[in-house]
């Protein structure tokens, strides 16, 4: 039995029927209890190494694991029944039990989770409920090393088994010895078990650019969620490449901004709202303000659009949010349960910025749709679209659609495997004429790893194919699975039709190194062949490691009303 819920794949494309299996093979049953009065909620948390939480006699047995226990901070049991949806006195609902475990397995710090119906002697109509906790090690120590600077970073998801997270980092610049960066931040998470999060941060860089961060911060965290919003104050201070026409060279400049962010929302159930199989169906009304101030900007010959200028907006947004959970393995993890979002969201954003001693009117649609097809795996589709409008001209209009794609799992001898594909198009126009106002081929929206400041433009598609295997085997918890992968994007602008434009590619392999029992993100080795990037050179091969996954799935996570980001 423990082999097949580690190791036994199911069928997510029959959502019933992977519910029913991953139910059997947790051997437990909540129909027969559905609607008892829960008498109890007990909860046990397990330490991350040589526990459990299927079968609870199983301990440690090895030195190592119980050293790695000793010095870990267990979750306390406040932090978990805080975010329970089930309470003590209330009639037993089957969903709200799957929406906590989902809601348990989000924490970084919580590996897996799992409530249990325990009957009562001699009582039918009451029930007591245990949930057991497996921690993972919380502790996250990682960082990134050139020959030019140096960072070590060194995170705490699960402070003093809070759930808070602490963040420190330092910073070295090897060329400027007396150039020196640090970060400190501090996370408190469920405050007082109402779902608001709290942070405090201070980030400085070896060049001395800087972010300060607080806020208070609330999301619809599920479909149950009824309220959310935010309240933040951040200051910056970076540089930008600019060009400058008079000396006909790019230079560094300095800007400093302070931003303020508000916002709040309000969910209303308006389909199935007692439904036994299905979470709610909300419709979602927010609004949000927002200030955007430069204390220090670029002068009118290097911005001489005012691109970089002072902004109040104000927005509002109303629209429907569908969204349902299935359970399946091997998406990003080896054998764990994974909460895979699918359903369907349709808003409308609309509102006022003003700048320039000017209003402008905008008007922005966000549509989006994911779900499981039988025999053929997870498909999902977003489209965005923004315009601002005055006096009846349209401007800085964008259009964005991005697919995901994932096949079914298939076998190759013991080792499972998928095929993942990810598109993503944008399209700006009437964009402002200068260049900070362009897109480009570079960061996770682009080709990984590519780097050029003479490839942009005001469109680009990019394609990215990766064949994924997980091995069936692992080293103290560590896995490296094997994985090939290839990038296609097209850039330019008009009037040159869509796919005449410049065609720049990538081709790679490598490993995803990842750990059961760490809480770290999975780490990405990759050997690349870039065969052309424009200031580089042709037939480019590189190295990289990182933490990027282009191909994380949409979990609905739901998004103030906002402007769409033209990147």
């Amino acid at each position: 039995m423990l082999h097949s819920l580690m190791f036994e794949p199911v069928n997510p494309a029959n959502e019933k029927e992977t519910i029913k299996k991953i139910e059997n093979q947790l051997n437990r049953n909540f129909k027969e209890h559905q609607g008892k009065i829960i008498r109890k909620i007990q909860i046990t948390t397990l330490d991350p190494f040589g526990y459990n939480e299927k079968d609870t006699t199983v301990s440690p047995q090895k030195g190592i694991d119980k050293i790695g226990n000793a010095l870990h901070a267990s979750t306390k049991s406040f932090t978990v029944r805080g975010l329970l949806l089930i309470k003590k006195n209330k009639a037993l609902d089957s969903l709200k039990i799957l929406e906590t475990e989902r809601l348990l397995r989000q924490r970084k710090f919580i590996r897996r989770a799992i409530i249990r119906p325990e009957k009562i002697t001699n009582v039918k109509d009451s029930i007591d409920l245990h949930v057991y906790v497996l921690d993972s090690w919380s502790l996250d120590v990682d960082g990134d090393i050139s020959t030019s600077k140096g960072e070590l970073r060194l995170r705490e998801f699960n402070f003093f088994g809070l759930g808070h997270q602490v963040t420190t980092t330092y910073k070295r610049d090897f060329q400027d010895k007396d150039e020196v960066g640090f970060t400190l931040g501090y996370r408190a998470r469920n405050l007082y078990n109402t779902f608001i999060d709290a942070e405090v941060l201070r980030d400085v860089e070896t060049n001395q650019s800087y972010r300060n961060l607080a806020s208070l911060t609330r999301t619809f965290y599920s479909p149950y969620a009824r309220w959310a919003g935010e309240i933040s104050l951040q200051q910056r201070y970076y540089y930008e490449n600019f060009y400058n026409s008079t000396i006909d060279s790019v230079i560094l400049d300095p800007l400093k901004t302070k931003t303020l962010n508000i916002w709040g929302g309000y969910a209303i159930p308006i389909a199935n709202k007692n439904s036994k199989e299905k979470l709610p169906t909300n419709l979602i009304l927010a609004a949000r303000y927002s200030k955007l101030d430069y204390i220090e900007r670029p002068n009118e010959q290097i911005d001489s659009v005012a691109y970089f200028s002072n902004e109040n907006v104000a927005l509002g947004s109303i629209g429907i949010r569908n969204i349902n959970y299935v359970r399946d393995r091997y998406i990003f993890r080896n054998g764990d349960i994974e909460d895979i979002a699918i359903g369907n969201s349709y808003f409308i954003h609309s509102g006022i910025q003003r700048n320039l001693y000017q209003n402008n009117f905008y008007f922005g649609i966000d549509l989006t749709f994911s779900n499981y097809y039988k025999d053929f795996g997870y498909l999902a589709a977003s489209t965005e679209y923004g315009s601002y409008f005055n006096s009846g001209d349209v401007s800085r209009s964008v259009f964005k659609f991005e697919g995901t794609y994932f096949s079914p799992i298939f076998t190759i001898g013991n080792w499972y495997m998928r095929q993942f594909v990810k598109s993503n198009v944008v399209v700006g126009i009437n964009r402002k004429e200068i260049i900070k106002d362009r897109i480009d081929l570079d960061g996770d929206r682009g080709i990984q790893g590519f780097n050029s400041q003479e490839v942009y433009g005001t469109r680009k598609f990019v394609f990215s194919f990766q064949t994924q295997s997980y091995v069936p085997f692992s080293w103290l918890g560590f896995r490296m699975s094997p994985f090939i992968s290839f990038d296609l994007g097209f850039i330019g602008e008009e009037p040159r039709s869509f796919f005449s434009n410049d065609l720049y590619s990538r081709f790679g392999a490598g490993f995803l190194i990842s750990n059961d029992y760490f809480v770290f993100d999975t780490i990405k080795l990759s050997f690349s062949v870039y065969p052309s990037i424009p200031g580089q050179g042709e037939n480019i091969m590189k190295f990289n490691g990182n933490y990027d996954n282009l191909f994380n799935l949409d979990n609905y996570n739901y998004e103030e009303p906002h402007i769409v980001e033209y990147r």
